[in-house]
């Protein structure tokens, strides 16, 4: 008795297609953008699924309010990346985001503190989706 197996002749049966996804690092460089940009349409559209599926636009607006990230007289100066592991649509990462803002409410001197975040990111919808965690 022969036993045989057959082998495709063409390249096209053996190719499997690869994609290649945007780094995780944008994930959170476009949350800081729009922190820095004061758009909250843009932070909620950033949030995963889970999140806009629980939480609508006019609750997630209205638990910002006063949130000192994204009032008028702060901004993010710097985000560094500490720490990143990933796969192929999830990544945790360990960020310090520099925050410069007033030292209180009404006054007008500046401080700059840094904040460290554990941050989740989901790749849904073509772009990485972020959820913030401080930490500790």
């Amino acid at each position: 008795m022969v036993c045989g197996c057959t082998i495709p002749s063409s390249d096209s049966a053996l190719n499997k297609t690869s994609v290649s996804l945007p780094d995780p690092k944008t994930g959170v460089y476009n949350w800081a953008d729009a922190i820095n940009n004061k758009d909250l349409p843009r932070l909620y559209d950033l949030e995963p699924d889970f999140i806009r599926q629980n939480v609508s636009f006019d609750q997630f607006a209205g638990v910002n309010v006063g949130n000192s990230f994204i009032s008028p007289n702060s901004t993010l100066t710097s985000v560094e990346i500490l720490n990143e592991t990933s796969n192929a649509t999830t990544a945790n990462l360990i960020v310090v985001v520099y925050w410069q803002g007033p030292i209180s409410t009404n006054s007008t001197k500046m401080q700059t503190l840094p904040i460290y975040f554990k941050v989740e990111e989901f790749y849904e919808d073509n772009e990485w989706k972020v959820w913030m965690e401080p930490w500790q």
